[in-house]
């Protein structure tokens, strides 16, 4: 029986799609280990026999684990172990970060090397890809993906719990994003400006990948304007579930959002795991108020209310919703002209320029900026901020 039947089964006999909660204090194998079985196993466990599985974790770019950009390398090497003694035949591990570079190993957030270390093979999303199509969307009818998806029978997403300036929350759903190879990202960003049309186009992406399972790296995760310049905040936790949305319902919630109120949340109710609202989940393991931070520091999230829902199926108030946004600012004291926000910049707002005394800086063209905010996310030395009106 494959997962998806698994998964269909469980929705069949109306029983809720199983998350799970646990403790994990700290990146130490043994306790990472004891954890992690603990977490697939109350999510309703996870066979692997025979499979070939790609571990998707999130490297939104090569910084140090310490930063708690990116998955933790030890959380990754708890999972290809689990996954190893679980039968898998085949381990691949992969990302498409932000900005990829063609000397991108993912040696910088230290992944590359628990990949070696543990014998399982480093994904080049670089090496080809291909058109994946999607007959009902809610936007978005293709996608080009990573040709790595036709050699595995199991897409595992291993995100890092953040905070995010654009989408608010970035977790299991959202991580999925970096199938995509190189800056195609960046321009889907131009092609769906609105948060809610991004989230859709998110949500169409999952349709088109149907992940099998989800494990969060919440031991430490990011709160403030992540999801690249936030700051990292131990929660001690990990999860597990069969559903990326179930998981992202229950992670969101947890460090205080309103669920419904994170776009990719609310458009996926009703078209992802058969899950049709908010409290559609079986929690196990740890409740909410056992494990939920206090104040943890959140970007934005508020609620629309029916009329602003149903003005933003117009494309005109999107327009003007993305408009209000605040647009970047950037610190010439401490930009290092590096110029990977222009590189990522696909609607070409960004561009160096020269002030009078020939001192070369990025220069912002508002009219252009669709408030995406990738270049926040890249920056390696936090020049850019976010500041809310």
């Amino acid at each position: 029986m494959t997962l998806e039947d698994n998964l269909e089964d469980n929705l069949e006999d109306n029983m809720k799609v199983p998350v799970s909660l646990v403790r994990c204090a700290a990146y130490k194998p043994d306790e990472l280990a004891k954890s992690l079985s603990e977490a697939i196993e109350l999510a309703g466990g996870l066979e692997l026999t025979g499979q070939r599985v790609l571990l998707k974790p999130n490297i939104l770019r090569d910084a140090a684990p310490e930063r708690a950009v990116s998955t933790h390398p030890e959380f990754v090497r708890a999972v290809i172990r689990y996954v190893k003694a679980a039968g898998a035949k085949r381990i691949l591990v992969g990302d498409s970060p932000g900005v990829h570079l063609g000397d991108f190993e993912g040696r910088g957030c230290g992944i590359r090397q628990v990949v070696d270390e543990e014998g399982a093979e480093w994904a080049d999303f670089r090496g080809g890809k291909r058109e994946y199509s999607l007959q009902h969307p809610l936007i978005e009818s293709s996608f080009q993906l990573t040709k790595i998806l036709d050699q595995v029978d199991v897409v595992i997403s291993l995100p890092k719990l953040k905070t995010h300036q654009f989408m608010f929350y970035t977790g299991a759903m959202k991580n999925l994003y970096g199938l995509i190879p190189g800056y195609a990202k960046a321009g889907l960003h131009v092609k769906y400006s609105s948060r809610d049309d991004f989230a859709k186009m998110l949500v169409d992406l999952l349709q088109v990948v149907k992940p099998h399972y989800a494990l969060m790296d919440a031991v430490v995760a990011m709160e403030g304007p992540g999801p690249g310049n936030g700051f990292p905040r131990s929660l001690g936790l990990l999860a597990a579930s069969r559903s990326t949305l179930a998981i992202d319902l229950v992670a969101s919630r947890l460090i205080g959002y309103d669920p419904y109120s994170i776009p990719t949340n609310r458009h996926a109710l009703g078209v992802l795991d058969g899950i049709n609202g908010v409290d559609d989940f079986e929690l196990k393991g740890l409740s909410l108020e056992e494990a939920r931070p206090a104040q943890f520091e959140l970007i934005g999230g508020s609620q629309r209310g029916p009329l602003s829902r149903f003005l933003m199926r117009f494309r005109l108030f999107r327009k003007l919703e993305t408009r209000s946004r605040p647009t970047p600012k950037f610190d010439p004291e401490k930009c290092i002209l590096c110029g990977e926000c222009i590189a990522i910049c696909a609607s070409r707002a960004l561009s160096f320029a020269a002030n009078a005394d020939r001192q070369r800086y990025v220069k912002l063209d508002e009219s252009k900026c669709i408030r995406c905010y990738c270049c926040h996310e890249i920056c390696p030395v936090e020049a850019i901020t976010i500041e809310e009106h």
